[in-house]
């Protein structure tokens, strides 16, 4: 699904060019469950915005679905972004003033979808993360865990090949973020693709894999649990 092959990305800073990705090598298979960690300053928000096509590599090649991303213009990486990623952010980045359901059809209708499909896809999307009875709500109505849910049926609405989380839990307490994780072990059940960003071990284990970065290289490759465990406050 993912196919990353000796991914550089420099940034300039002045005159001095600054070296955050040295040669990434990674492939993620269809239907993975893939968490990223690394300190702050390795890289891993870097090359989940080159996986999203929201950046560009100095050097290598970028494979998504079998196709090179490399040459695309930047209309044609957006129409790639629209129908084949789904974002799910730490901030929710949701419009405050409109409902959930609004929030949710909105990739809908910069796909061109006609309102009353685009109603009905985000209905089933708000329903599935458990929230079909909150469709009319703003997100200043709901909690930090129901705005996150919102959030990921928007990132999934279009039937997207990889969803794409950056720190997904870092907003939301133990119980709402667990409640998140467990989300995303259907997703994953359902066979969709998941590249997660965490720094929180815990979080990662829930994946099948884990990838760790550190000053930009992929320091070590390892086995998650790929399972999502209860805390104790929240099994109380």
């Amino acid at each position: 699904m993912v196919t990353l092959k000796n991914i550089t990305k420099n940034y300039m800073q002045g005159k001095l060019e600054v070296p955050v990705l040295k040669s990434i090598d990674l492939t993620v298979e269809n239907g993975e469950y893939v968490a990223i960690m690394g300190p702050s300053g390795s890289g891993k928000t870097t090359l989940m915005n080159i996986i999203g096509l929201l950046d560009l590599p100095t050097e290598g090649t970028y494979f998504l679905d079998d196709e090179d991303m490399s040459h695309l213009t930047e209309n044609q990486l957006s129409e790639v972004r629209n129908k084949k990623i789904g974002f799910v952010f730490q901030q929710f980045n949701l419009m405050p003033k409109e409902s959930a359901l609004s929030n949710v059809a909105l990739p809908l209708v910069y796909a061109g979808v006609k309102r009353k499909e685009r109603e009905e896809r985000a209905r089933v999307a708000l329903e599935k993360v458990g929230l079909g009875d909150r469709i009319d709500f703003k997100p200043t109505q709901l909690s930090g865990g129901q705005q996150q849910r919102v959030a990921i049926a928007r990132a999934m609405v279009s039937n997207p090949k990889v969803l794409l989380a950056d720190e997904p839990t870092g907003a939301l307490d133990t119980k709402a973020g667990f409640q998140v994780m467990e989300l995303f072990q259907q997703l994953h059940d359902e066979g969709v693709t998941i590249i997660m960003i965490t720094h929180e071990e815990e979080i990662a284990e829930c994946a099948e894999r884990i990838v760790s970065l550190r000053d930009g290289k992929i320091i070590d490759l390892r086995a998650g649990k790929g399972t999502v465990t209860a805390p104790e406050e929240v099994e109380s």
